[in-house]
């Protein structure tokens, strides 16, 4: 039982180690990405670009009513979602990471 219970361990040991860098590295492709497309996509990203699209009438009617502000402000919101749940994940494993030690410190040697 003690041996299972350290290979269980020694496991989410290695993902909690490794978590931290790949949490960092999936937000900052999520950032970089929301960069890149604020530059070179800005009807998908940026509010104030579609409504000056809209207002200049460079806009055909059909991505108009498709696009208007909904489209910008729901793309930011998947992508704020997408760093939330990062977060999320970066606390459950840093208390599992607690958990884990605590484990380690009570098991029979």
């Amino acid at each position: 039982m003690a041996n299972e219970m350290r290979q269980i361990i020694s496991r989410r040991r290695r993902l909690i180690r490794i978590w931290p860098a790949l949490a960092l590295a999936l937000a900052a492709m999520t950032v970089g990405f929301y960069v890149w497309a604020f530059f070179h996509q800005p009807i998908l990203v940026n509010p104030l670009h579609v409504l000056e699209l809209m207002q200049s009438g460079n806009l055909d009617s059909a991505t108009q009513a498709l696009l208007a502000v909904t489209a910008p402000m729901l793309f930011l919101a998947v992508g704020l979602l997408l760093l939330l749940l990062l977060a999320f994940v970066t606390a459950g494993l840093v208390s599992e990471g607690r958990l884990m030690r605590l484990l380690e410190k009570n098991l029979p040697r």
